[in-house]
């Protein structure tokens, strides 16, 4: 702790530092968040198998080793994004959750999407569709 009481005295002995200019969440690694998944609704994580979930935490650990530029930049069904509309959802979306929020689906087994939003460079993930029933895939 007195390294850091230290590190503030120093700080405020030389002035505070100049704020550094926003950075484009584009040119950021996403971050995840499982903050709004519902976990009765049949596409939580507690709803897959080992397998599903495996894929899952290796592809979040792939993605979060890329920009979302890059993300937005791979093909949708590999590594990149797709839009989907929330009235082609099997199911309503979380009460926290408006119909104008933009959805995306992101791939984490094959053609199994996670499906959610993305404000700034969080991704929140509201639903993994294990059984490819969420929406109609055609």
């Amino acid at each position: 702790m007195a390294k850091f009481q230290g590190a503030k005295a120093k700080t405020a002995k030389f002035g505070a530092t100049p704020p550094r200019p926003p950075v484009d969440p584009d040119r950021l690694p996403p971050v995840f968040s499982f903050e709004f998944m519902a976990e009765a609704n049949g596409y939580s994580v507690d709803c897959c198998d080992a397998d599903h979930r495996a894929a899952l935490a290796s592809r979040l650990f792939k993605l979060s080793r890329m920009t979302w530029l890059e993300i937005r930049q791979a093909p949708r069904h590999g590594l990149g994004t797709e839009k989907i509309p929330a009235r082609a959802l099997s199911l309503a979306l979380p009460k926290q959750i408006t119909e104008d929020v933009g959805l995306l689906a992101l791939r984490y087994s094959g053609l199994n999407p996670m499906v959610g939003y993305r404000d700034g460079r969080i991704f929140y993930i509201l639903f993994i569709d294990h059984a490819m029933n969420l929406y109609d895939h055609g």
